[in-house]
């Protein structure tokens, strides 16, 4: 049995004074069970004696005491704020002005589900058969486990535009496969995790496959990319697709110009970070051509970089990319920004999808702040179109899958060192995917 008071009212309770007011000293204790909205402690006292605990966010808010005597105390703590630390002191005493104590801190997890914060979804690309791969196949780091078809896309596409936005998976534009040809699509699916649930959304105003896509505040933005499956006839110049989610019953979307240029190409890397969306590489859609340039586009000015941005150091499309953020609540938050471009294709076609692979295996690595991109260690496989994803738990950048030779995709998975790739080596997970498949995109819920 326990109880549960406000701090000020424990400390004048009769619960003071029982027991002639004894303190004995705290063996040892340890957080167990946390979740979202609870977790348990457990600690030994030297001698028989009631157990309490003091406990809050930013000081000592609650106090739960037990109302027997025993060695060994293990109690509850009830409606927990999620994703909040705590502070906690244990101690064995009648007695809560005289504490002699172990002080224990936790953090609430986010949800009853951490590994789907934490874990990579696996989203979309092409399969073994050459068909769009519905499956999303999930990913913990932490305990190295595969969660095969953790759910599908109702709508499965190719090439299409996946971001992370507010803890739920977006699924916008690509190309469906309708009998034997690709059709460009408006659809907007979203997955929320938590809830294992998809929803519909409002269709794009025109078809986008193959653009970069970021979540910025509390919009999603997409630039370039083209809005047919030639995209010398679908090109998208200077146009900006925003969605905004929250905006009535299925969210809203908008087209606009941007007051500056936006590269005229498909199949470039890009993503989100601080505030702009950046992108490299791709192909340029007149001719097909690989490109190196990079530029930024940000959308609070409604404009590309002025500076300019650095250079890639090989031209090339299709490479898999990601943006790497720690976050002060990370188990490194100090390790750097990177951009990451790994893989792709350094041949030319206009079709998508497309005809012909020039597969690499350069991997690039721009720390924000220096002037340039940096090449990495070379990776040991060559692959068009991976999925690329940092685990900031493990300390790791993972590279899923991409594409070997033309329609041929591998299931292989390589991870190098978060906190400086440029110094590290690529090591070959011993797990491979659930399933072979290229021009996919992996993320994760928090970023």
């Amino acid at each position: 049995m326990f109880c549960i008071f406000q701090v000020l009212n424990c400390l004048n309770s009769p619960l003071s004074n029982i027991h002639n007011a004894q303190n004995e000293k705290v063996n040892f204790a340890f957080v167990s069970q946390i979740g979202p909205r609870s977790a348990t402690i457990s600690w030994e006292c030297s001698t028989s004696l009631p157990g309490s605990i003091l406990y809050g966010k930013s000081g000592f808010e609650s106090v739960v005491t037990s109302l027997e005597n025993s060695k060994i105390h293990s109690m509850t703590l009830p409606n927990l704020e999620s994703n909040t630390d705590y502070l906690a002191f244990v101690f064995c005493s009648s007695d809560v002005k005289n504490l002699q104590s172990i002080p224990l801190s936790f953090k609430t997890w986010i949800s009853d589900f951490p590994n789907r914060t934490r874990g990579l979804w696996v989203v979309g690309g092409i399969g073994a058969d050459s068909f769009p791969v519905k499956e999303i196949d999930f990913f913990d780091p932490v305990t190295s486990t595969w969660f095969p078809s953790a759910t599908s896309v109702p709508t499965p596409r190719v090439f299409a535009n996946v971001v992370s936005h507010k803890n739920k998976i977006y699924v916008i534009g690509g190309m469906e496969k309708q009998g034997a040809n690709y059709v460009a699509s408006k659809k907007t699916e979203v997955y929320d995790p938590y809830l294992d649930q998809w929803t519909t959304l409002s269709d794009m105003l025109v078809a986008n496959q193959g653009g970069v896509i970021a979540s910025m505040g509390e919009e999603i933005f997409i630039i370039s990319g083209t809005t047919t499956n030639d995209m010398t006839t679908g090109t998208i110049l200077n146009t900006v697709s925003r969605f905004a989610p929250g905006i009535g019953q299925n969210g809203l979307w908008q087209s606009y110009l941007s007051l500056t240029a936006i590269f005229s190409r498909i199949d470039m890397s890009g993503c989100g970070l601080n505030g702009n969306i950046f992108f490299t590489g791709g192909r340029f859609t007149n001719d097909g051509t690989p490109q190196a340039t990079s530029d930024s586009f940000s959308p609070s000015i409604n404009s590309t970089s002025a500076a300019g941005e650095p250079a890639i150091t090989i031209a090339r499309h299709g490479a898999g990319s990601t943006c790497i953020k720690p976050l002060n609540s990370d188990p490194f938050p100090t390790d750097p920004e990177w951009i990451a471009v790994i893989g792709g294709s350094t041949g030319t076609s206009t079709l998508q999808p497309i005809t012909s692979i020039t597969s690499s295996n350069r991997a690039d690595f721009f720390q924000n702040g220096t002037a340039a991109f940096a090449i990495g260690p070379i990776l040991p496989v060559s692959v068009y179109f991976p999925g690329v994803e940092a685990s900031y738990e493990t300390r790791k950048l993972f590279v899923f899958g991409g594409a070997s030779a033309l329609n041929i995709p591998t299931d292989s998975v390589y991870s190098i060192g978060l906190q400086n790739p440029i110094a590290s080596n690529w090591s070959l997970d011993p797990l491979k995917m659930p399933r072979a498949r290229y021009a996919h995109k992996v993320i994760r819920i928090d970023r």
